[in-house]
């Protein structure tokens, strides 16, 4: 996955202190950028790079192969995003957990403490037996619908997590035998 930090990026905060007079172009990179600007409410002159792929107003601008691209035409991501795209499952697991004991606090602020521990998966209705006052009944209900999906989401991956670890520990386990087989080898 290609992130905004792999590439030389043009900011135009940057760009915007050297310009002493009105221009249409910057140079960068040997790519000649066209430049707009708008007016402000509150008086004076903003600039903006003009994206030579679509060519909407952006801030910033990156020099991708051979061309000056905004980060939706380059397809690029934020470095944030690639960590929620690409989890292993450890990661995914204290993910769904974050949001769990968040859901739950916001049904229940009282008892937000008891939230923020992992691996607590006790029956909903123990800690959220009332419906905070001036909540629709809807509303609660999708909540509750929600904290379960979450609940059965870090469940499985709890599951997976164990199942890997026992995996791993059969690997180890046979790895161990085969170095004993090849030491009484070397012995007798």
């Amino acid at each position: 996955m290609r992130t905004t930090t792999d590439y030389k990026q043009l900011n135009i905060k940057n760009v915007v202190s050297n310009i002493h007079s009105v221009k249409d172009y910057v140079i960068f990179n040997g790519h000649k950028v066209k430049l707009t600007t708008t007016s402000p409410n509150y008086g004076g002159v903003r600039y903006w790079f003009v994206c030579p792929v679509c060519g909407k107003r952006k801030g910033t601008l990156y020099a991708v192969k051979s061309v000056m691209a905004c980060r939706t035409c380059a397809k690029l991501y934020y470095p944030l995003q690639e960590n929620k795209v690409q989890r292993d499952a450890v990661s995914q697991f204290f993910y769904y957990d974050r949001l769990l004991s968040k859901a739950r606090t916001e049904l229940n602020p009282k008892f937000e403490w008891a939230f923020h521990s992992y691996l607590r998966y006790d029956p909903i209705t123990s800690a959220l037996n009332n419906k905070p006052k001036g909540m629709h009944w809807k509303t609660y209900n999708n909540k509750i619908k929600y904290i379960d999906q979450l609940i059965n989401k870090a469940l499985l991956l709890s599951r997976v997590i164990n199942i890997d670890k026992q995996k791993h520990a059969d690997e180890i386990s046979k790895q161990y035998d085969s170095i004993l087989s090849q030491q009484k080898t070397y012995i007798t």
